[in-house]
């Protein structure tokens, strides 16, 4: 079935399009992925949120993102009206999910952030649990942080988890920021990504979306005319 020059030129556009579509899918499933990793070493601070669910989601959606985007390029390329019809119904879906998600990370952040913070104060409090004290060493590696607000929270006897140079606790260089500002610069810095990179997907799919739209149109426009 022949399209005209506009439209054909629509059909190839989409389909270069969900090719970068399918490009994005993998960046959120590879941005899930690490946020994932960083976030679990939190997830046992507070149990009034579950900070790793933007995360799970990003990949689910990444892996959507990716599929729906590999079905809008055999409907393009294929000029058939059902499965860009589909693709494009699956597509605003999605852009409104992805919106939803970022609008959820921008409200809830600082609730989220305040949670934690008390959560890591609390077990701060009973370190002399192992548990507690093998949770509060990880944070303090992995954010380069020392005690709530400075390595003076732990008098003279800091852990080596304090240390930012080589030797061995307390003969070393502790780190000079505490756990809770580093705390909420990391969730705050995770959260914007999060965010933005769910709106900046959600508008390059909305392109799509009307492009798709158009082409949709345009082969069904042209299976009237040809009598099918």
């Amino acid at each position: 079935m022949a399209l005209n020059c506009g439209h054909s030129t629509i059909k190839y556009l989409l389909f270069i399009f969900n090719l970068l579509c399918s490009l994005c899918g993998i960046a959120l499933i590879v941005i899930g992925a690490v946020s994932l990793v960083k976030l679990e070493e939190l997830r046992e601070i507070s149990d009034e949120y579950n900070i790793v669910a933007p995360s799970i989601l990003l990949i689910v959606f990444g892996s959507i993102v990716f599929v729906i985007s590999f079905f809008g390029c055999c409907g393009a390329i294929r000029e058939s009206y059902c499965m860009t019809s589909t693709y494009s119904f699956f597509l605003i879906l999605l852009v409104i999910a992805q919106i939803v998600i970022a609008v959820l990370v921008f409200v809830f952040i600082g609730d989220v952030t305040t949670a934690l913070k008390k959560g890591f104060e609390r077990i701060f409090d009973n370190r002399d649990n192992q548990v507690n004290a093998d949770l509060i060493n990880t944070i303090q590696q992995n954010l380069e942080c020392c005690g709530k607000r400075s390595f003076l929270d732990y008098g003279v006897n800091f852990p080596q988890s304090c240390c930012s140079t080589g030797g061995t606790a307390p003969l070393c260089v502790p780190f000079s920021s505490g756990c809770l500002s580093r705390m909420a610069e990391f969730l705050d810095s995770a959260g914007n990504i999060v965010a933005w990179v769910s709106i900046g997907v959600a508008a390059v799919e909305l392109v799509g979306l009307i492009s798709a739209c158009c082409l949709a149109n345009a082969i069904r426009n042209q299976q009237r005319r040809s009598g099918y």
